[in-house]
């Protein structure tokens, strides 16, 4: 029993702050698997703020979005006892940004430049006797009772949205305040940029005051820091970056290379063998390209040796960096499209080995990638931390996800059971469907029978129903002959920005019917449908992933590393795209839920979904699930 649980504990509860402080106590990682609705952020929080108060350890909770990090600080209120911040960008945070359109777009390197010399001018001003009116938040800051704030943010432990209000009142820098209160919160809970990006972590640690061996790290949704960590070390150069590149040259004089030639004439060199590589290797979406493939094109179309192509990127760097200084003096934005072209090819031409790739993407704006394959590349400084603990509600399977981060082995893994009543959910599939490639390339007749199996679903069951798809494509041609009279329908389109689709989604929740989605997309993952907002999810075929270069790329990587590369590339993440369409159904003691699996391969992962049952009539069994689990409610 832990004293400092603030509510009372449910089944599993107990177990999993157990399992924790023991991890704590050996310094020991752990991955666990628990349900949505079953309480992971309180069951993390207490016992690690227990052992942290206790062993003189801080905390640094790591979220992927704004209101998982709110649920974080929302619980430390109720735990009591500890003193804790929640910490966002400057794109986020900074006040200035906020009333200034040139500075909305700002990326954090651009605001981090142009923030250091607002602050400077600041501290002149002041000095001087003169108004500070570069940045009045900062000046704010500077001139506010920092002892009081501190007191208010321990009294109240603010979310960041409270933290801003209360700045903005105050008229005072939220992002400086924040900083400068950091060193004596126990606990920190921040984007995983904070953590994985070498620098900023090393910034966050000073702020901290701490080492990583007295760091306790969380990893929240843990099930995206793989694709985030790879994301995070690969670089990819567009033909509008290329564009606005040579926009750039032309406004600062079009500055001349070593090859006598202006920097727009490089830029639309460069452009041009994309465009080659693009129509030589691309298939569909993507194309593999040998490693030395664009040297010896840029080369050869250039008339030099790599030695003098060296000249050529440093010429760009500097340029870059003129075109970034002549901003900085205009109280601008210091961007360079320039510098953009000459950190991407400086980058291109280093990368050595098998942990990356070379790529290049097709569509209406065409890239090339050097795509990392390793994520541990990022993720493996978790291991210098006394402890990491890594939760979601869809880490299956557990070992891939262990071995893709670099953790140790001996770390414990373990997937606690829904703590809400196993008769609440139901999880049917069906014979006969499939929507197998080789089968949808024979005709019409498995897109036919889809439909009259989702039709039957859609027809006869007046529930709340969201219907995800593998694809857009194949979302479109069958739903459109599907015509529902007694139920509004609700369909994503490919594209949609997210007021829309949040539109679009509560108009939904509030109405009731049918929305039709894409699995993998904001639906299926982001957003949750509490009580009779949804009771039925169908998902149509197995969302394997697409066999894109990229994803060929992957398997062939984890094939010669773990020797699975189809279990951990193709296999895990279509398990976890199902549990995360099946698993918002129910997230309460009191909430039913029936999914469906409109393919007869869900067999095959019988492991990783509890409950999975064969059935014929698929109407008829949804409906008696719900009659009998109501009548005995």
């Amino acid at each position: 029993m832990y004293e400092t649980f603030p509510y009372t504990e449910r089944e599993n509860q107990e177990e999993i702050m157990d399992e924790i402080k023991d991890c704590l106590e050996r310094g020991k990682s752990l991955v666990y698997q628990a349900a949505t609705g079953s309480g992971k952020t309180v069951c993390t929080l207490t016992p690690t703020l227990d052992y942290a108060l206790r062993e003189e350890k801080k905390i640094l909770y790591l979220t992927r979005t704004n209101s998982q990090q709110r649920q974080v600080l929302l619980e430390l209120r109720e735990i009591g006892e500890h003193y804790g911040l929640g910490v966002q960008g400057r794109n986020n945070t900074c006040l200035l940004a906020q009333e200034r359109e040139e500075l909305k777009e700002g990326d954090a390197e651009e605001l981090s430049k142009y923030c250091s010399d607002r602050k400077k001018e600041v501290r002149t001003a002041i000095n001087n006797d003169e108004e500070p009116t570069a940045c009045p938040y900062y000046a704010g800051l500077l001139q506010a009772d920092l002892d009081e704030m501190s007191q208010w943010f321990k009294d109240n432990i603010p979310t960041v949205d409270e933290t801003m209000d209360f700045c903005r009142e105050r008229k005072v820098c939220p992002y400086e305040l924040t900083k400068a209160l950091i060193p004596e919160a126990t606990l920190v809970t921040a984007p995983y940029i904070y953590f994985f990006a070498p620098f900023i972590r090393k910034q966050l640690k000073d702020w901290m005051n701490v080492e990583l061996s007295d760091l306790i790290v969380v990893v929240d949704e843990a099930h995206n820091l793989p694709d985030y960590a790879r994301d995070l070390s690969s670089s990819e150069i567009t033909k509008i970056t290329l564009e606005r590149a040579k926009e750039e040259s032309r406004e600062f004089g079009d500055p001349i290379l070593q090859t006598d030639d202006p920097i727009s004439s490089f830029c639309e060199l460069f452009e041009d063998i994309i465009l080659d590589t693009v129509d030589e290797f691309v298939v569909e979406e993507d194309g593999l390209i040998p490693p030395s493939e664009v040297r010896t094109e840029l080369l050869h179309a250039l008339g030099m040796n790599t030695n003098q192509l060296k000249g050529i990127i440093k010429d760009l760097r500097v340029q870059g960096e003129i075109v970034q200084e002549k901003r900085r003096e205009e109280k601008k934005l210091p961007r360079s499209y320039i510098n953009s072209l000459a950190s991407f090819l400086s980058f291109w031409f280093s990368i050595e080995g098998e942990d990356y790739i070379k790529l290049v993407n097709g569509g209406g704006n065409p890239s090339l990638e050097a795509f990392c394959l390793d994520p541990s590349n990022v993720t493996s400084i978790l291991n210098s931390c006394h402890s990491s603990i890594h939760q979601s509600a869809t880490l299956e399977p557990l070992d891939e996800y262990r071995d893709s981060i670099g953790l140790p082995y001996d770390t414990e893994s373990r997937n606690y059971p829904s703590p809400f009543p196993k008769e609440n959910k139901a999880l049917f599939y069906l014979d006969g469907v499939t929507t197998r490639h080789e089968e949808m390339q024979r005709g019409e007749d498995m897109k036919k029978k889809l439909r009259e199996e989702l039709e039957k679903i859609l027809s006869h069951i007046d529930r709340n129903i969201v219907v995800f798809f593998p694809s857009y494509r194949l979302m479109g041609e069958i739903i459109e002959p599907i015509k529902l009279e007694k139920k509004d329908v609700f369909t994503e389109r490919q594209g949609m920005d997210q007021p829309e689709l949040m539109s679009m989604v509560n108009d939904f929740k509030e109405k009731g019917g049918v929305l039709f989605s894409v699995i993998g997309g904001r639906v299926s993952e982001g957003m949750d449908f509490p009580g009779e907002q949804l009771e039925v999810a169908v998902v149509v075929g197995i969302p394997y992933p697409k066999p894109t270069a990229r994803q060929k790329g992957l398997k062939h990587y984890y094939d010669m590393k773990f020797n699975k590369g189809w279990e951990y590339t193709v296999k895990a993440p279509a398990v976890r795209k199902i549990l995360q369409a099946t698993g918002r159904l129910v997230r309460s003691e009191d909430d039913l839920g029936a999914s469906v699996i409109l393919d007869e391969r869900a067999v095959h992962f019988k492991k990783y979904l509890e409950g999975l049952t064969l059935v014929e009539d698929i109407g008829s069994e949804i409906k008696e699930f719900f009659q009998k689990r109501e009548e005995t409610l």
